[in-house]
Protein backbone atom coordinates (compact mmCIF):
# COMPACT_ATOMS: atom_id res chain seq x y z
CA UNK A 1 0.00 0.00 0.00
CA UNK A 2 1.41 3.36 -1.05
CA UNK A 3 1.59 6.30 1.33
CA UNK A 4 0.25 9.70 0.33
CA UNK A 5 3.80 10.90 -0.38
CA UNK A 6 4.52 7.81 -2.51
CA UNK A 7 1.25 8.29 -4.42
CA UNK A 8 2.28 11.88 -5.16
CA UNK A 9 5.66 10.73 -6.48
CA UNK A 10 4.02 8.01 -8.62
CA UNK A 11 1.62 10.61 -10.04
CA UNK A 12 4.50 12.94 -10.90
CA UNK A 13 6.45 10.17 -12.64
CA UNK A 14 3.35 9.16 -14.61
CA UNK A 15 2.70 12.76 -15.72
CA UNK A 16 6.37 13.30 -16.60
CA UNK A 17 6.37 10.09 -18.65
CA UNK A 18 3.24 11.12 -20.58
CA UNK A 19 4.64 14.57 -21.32
CA UNK A 20 8.09 13.29 -22.33
CA UNK A 21 6.45 10.81 -24.75
CA UNK A 22 4.76 13.81 -26.36
CA UNK A 23 7.96 15.84 -26.79
CA UNK A 24 7.60 18.13 -23.76
CA UNK A 25 10.72 18.74 -21.66
CA UNK A 26 9.95 18.57 -17.92
CA UNK A 27 11.97 20.27 -15.18
CA UNK A 28 11.52 19.49 -11.48
CA UNK A 29 12.55 22.28 -9.10
CA UNK A 30 15.06 21.55 -6.35
CA UNK A 31 13.15 23.75 -3.91
CA UNK A 32 9.44 23.23 -3.28
CA UNK A 33 7.77 26.60 -3.81
CA UNK A 34 4.33 25.25 -4.66
CA UNK A 35 5.01 24.01 -8.19
CA UNK A 36 5.87 20.42 -8.96
CA UNK A 37 7.39 21.01 -12.39
CA UNK A 38 7.93 23.31 -15.32
CA UNK A 39 7.16 22.07 -18.80
CA UNK A 40 8.97 23.53 -21.80
CA UNK A 41 7.14 23.04 -25.06
CA UNK A 42 9.00 22.61 -28.37
CA UNK A 43 8.18 26.26 -29.28
CA UNK A 44 9.91 27.46 -26.07
CA UNK A 45 6.73 28.25 -24.10
CA UNK A 46 7.10 27.35 -20.40
CA UNK A 47 4.12 26.14 -18.37
CA UNK A 48 3.80 25.68 -14.61
CA UNK A 49 2.49 22.34 -13.32
CA UNK A 50 0.96 21.30 -10.01
CA UNK A 51 0.48 17.52 -9.79
CA UNK A 52 -1.68 15.77 -7.19
CA UNK A 53 -2.77 12.18 -6.55
CA UNK A 54 -5.86 10.59 -5.03
CA UNK A 55 -7.01 7.05 -4.53
CA UNK A 56 -3.76 5.26 -3.61
CA UNK A 57 -3.97 2.89 -0.69
CA UNK A 58 -7.56 3.48 0.44
CA UNK A 59 -10.51 1.11 0.32
CA UNK A 60 -12.98 3.61 -1.17
CA UNK A 61 -10.69 6.41 -2.29
CA UNK A 62 -12.03 9.94 -2.41
CA UNK A 63 -11.14 11.83 -5.55
CA UNK A 64 -10.54 15.07 -3.72
CA UNK A 65 -7.73 17.43 -4.66
CA UNK A 66 -6.73 20.36 -2.47
CA UNK A 67 -4.11 23.02 -3.09
CA UNK A 68 -3.24 26.42 -1.62
CA UNK A 69 -5.37 29.24 -3.02
CA UNK A 70 -3.96 30.86 -6.15
CA UNK A 71 -4.73 33.32 -8.94
CA UNK A 72 -5.61 31.51 -12.20
CA UNK A 73 -3.44 32.18 -15.22
CA UNK A 74 -3.23 30.54 -18.66
CA UNK A 75 0.29 29.13 -18.17
CA UNK A 76 -0.61 27.26 -14.97
CA UNK A 77 -2.03 23.71 -15.07
CA UNK A 78 -3.26 21.50 -12.25
CA UNK A 79 -3.01 17.78 -13.01
CA UNK A 80 -5.11 15.49 -10.83
CA UNK A 81 -4.14 11.80 -10.98
CA UNK A 82 -6.83 9.32 -9.96
CA UNK A 83 -5.50 5.92 -8.85
CA UNK A 84 -8.89 4.50 -7.81
CA UNK A 85 -8.70 1.77 -10.46
CA UNK A 86 -5.92 -0.80 -10.68
CA UNK A 87 -5.36 0.27 -14.28
CA UNK A 88 -3.29 3.18 -15.51
CA UNK A 89 -4.23 6.31 -13.57
CA UNK A 90 -6.62 8.79 -15.11
CA UNK A 91 -5.19 12.29 -15.11
CA UNK A 92 -7.44 15.33 -15.30
CA UNK A 93 -5.47 18.04 -17.11
CA UNK A 94 -7.06 21.20 -15.74
CA UNK A 95 -6.09 24.68 -16.84
CA UNK A 96 -5.89 26.62 -13.57
CA UNK A 97 -9.03 28.62 -14.43
CA UNK A 98 -11.09 25.43 -14.82
CA UNK A 99 -9.87 24.00 -11.49
CA UNK A 100 -10.58 27.37 -9.86
CA UNK A 101 -14.09 27.60 -11.32
CA UNK A 102 -15.16 24.15 -10.10
CA UNK A 103 -13.29 24.05 -6.79
CA UNK A 104 -14.44 25.59 -3.54
CA UNK A 105 -12.52 27.84 -1.21
CA UNK A 106 -11.70 26.32 2.17
CA UNK A 107 -10.85 28.61 5.06
CA UNK A 108 -8.43 27.58 7.75
CA UNK A 109 -4.95 28.59 8.79
CA UNK A 110 -4.18 28.72 5.07
CA UNK A 111 -6.87 29.38 2.52
CA UNK A 112 -7.05 26.51 0.05
CA UNK A 113 -9.10 25.39 -2.96
CA UNK A 114 -10.63 21.92 -3.03
CA UNK A 115 -12.00 20.08 -6.07
CA UNK A 116 -13.96 16.91 -5.27
CA UNK A 117 -14.60 14.87 -8.43
CA UNK A 118 -17.18 12.77 -6.58
CA UNK A 119 -19.31 15.77 -5.59
CA UNK A 120 -21.51 18.09 -7.63
CA UNK A 121 -24.59 15.95 -8.22
CA UNK A 122 -26.86 18.62 -6.74
CA UNK A 123 -25.68 21.25 -9.20
CA UNK A 124 -24.72 19.22 -12.30
CA UNK A 125 -26.90 16.07 -11.94
CA UNK A 126 -23.72 13.96 -12.14
CA UNK A 127 -20.49 13.89 -10.12
CA UNK A 128 -17.94 16.49 -11.22
CA UNK A 129 -15.67 13.69 -12.48
CA UNK A 130 -18.30 12.84 -15.09
CA UNK A 131 -19.22 16.44 -15.81
CA UNK A 132 -15.57 17.36 -16.40
CA UNK A 133 -14.65 14.08 -18.16
CA UNK A 134 -13.48 16.02 -21.23
CA UNK A 135 -10.39 17.10 -19.28
CA UNK A 136 -9.44 13.49 -18.47
CA UNK A 137 -6.10 12.58 -20.13
CA UNK A 138 -6.42 15.68 -22.35
CA UNK A 139 -2.64 16.07 -22.77
CA UNK A 140 -3.04 18.26 -25.86
CA UNK A 141 -4.11 21.16 -23.63
CA UNK A 142 -0.43 21.25 -22.67
CA UNK A 143 1.28 19.91 -25.81
CA UNK A 144 -0.78 22.13 -28.14
CA UNK A 145 -0.97 25.04 -25.70
CA UNK A 146 -0.67 27.71 -28.41
CA UNK A 147 -3.86 26.38 -30.03
CA UNK A 148 -5.85 26.65 -26.77
CA UNK A 149 -4.23 29.71 -25.17
CA UNK A 150 -6.80 32.20 -26.44
CA UNK A 151 -9.63 30.09 -24.99
CA UNK A 152 -7.86 30.12 -21.63
CA UNK A 153 -7.53 33.90 -21.51
CA UNK A 154 -11.00 35.17 -22.43
CA UNK A 155 -14.13 34.84 -20.28
CA UNK A 156 -16.23 33.53 -23.18
CA UNK A 157 -13.42 31.18 -24.24
CA UNK A 158 -13.71 29.29 -20.95
CA UNK A 159 -17.07 27.79 -21.93
CA UNK A 160 -15.87 27.11 -25.49
CA UNK A 161 -12.89 25.19 -24.11
CA UNK A 162 -15.21 23.06 -21.96
CA UNK A 163 -17.43 22.36 -24.99
CA UNK A 164 -14.45 21.38 -27.16
CA UNK A 165 -12.95 18.91 -24.70
CA UNK A 166 -16.35 17.42 -23.86
CA UNK A 167 -17.15 16.89 -27.55
CA UNK A 168 -13.75 15.26 -28.11
CA UNK A 169 -14.33 12.95 -25.15
CA UNK A 170 -17.72 11.95 -26.58
CA UNK A 171 -16.32 11.24 -30.04
CA UNK A 172 -13.50 9.11 -28.60
CA UNK A 173 -15.84 6.77 -26.67
CA UNK A 174 -16.31 3.24 -28.01
CA UNK A 175 -19.61 2.85 -29.86
CA UNK A 176 -21.08 0.61 -27.15
CA UNK A 177 -20.58 3.40 -24.56
CA UNK A 178 -22.05 6.24 -26.63
CA UNK A 179 -25.52 7.53 -25.81
CA UNK A 180 -27.79 7.78 -28.86
CA UNK A 181 -29.07 11.30 -29.61
CA UNK A 182 -32.70 10.25 -29.09
CA UNK A 183 -31.93 8.94 -25.60
CA UNK A 184 -30.00 12.09 -24.74
CA UNK A 185 -32.80 14.32 -26.07
CA UNK A 186 -35.34 12.50 -23.86
CA UNK A 187 -33.14 12.99 -20.80
CA UNK A 188 -32.66 16.74 -21.34
CA UNK A 189 -35.97 18.62 -21.49
CA UNK A 190 -34.60 21.56 -23.49
CA UNK A 191 -32.61 19.49 -26.01
CA UNK A 192 -33.30 20.28 -29.64
CA UNK A 193 -34.53 17.30 -31.62
CA UNK A 194 -33.80 16.58 -35.29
Amino acid sequence: MATTKMAGEIAELHVFSELLKRGVAVYKPLVDEGLDALARLPDGQVLELKIMAAGQGQEQPPRRFQIPDYRPKPEFFILCADFSDDETPKVWVFPSMVFYAYSTGVRGKRKTRCLDLDSGEDKYDVPLGEYLCGFRNRWELITDFAEYRKLMTSPEGFEDLEDIVTAREAFEQPDEEKVPWEEYARSVPDAVSD
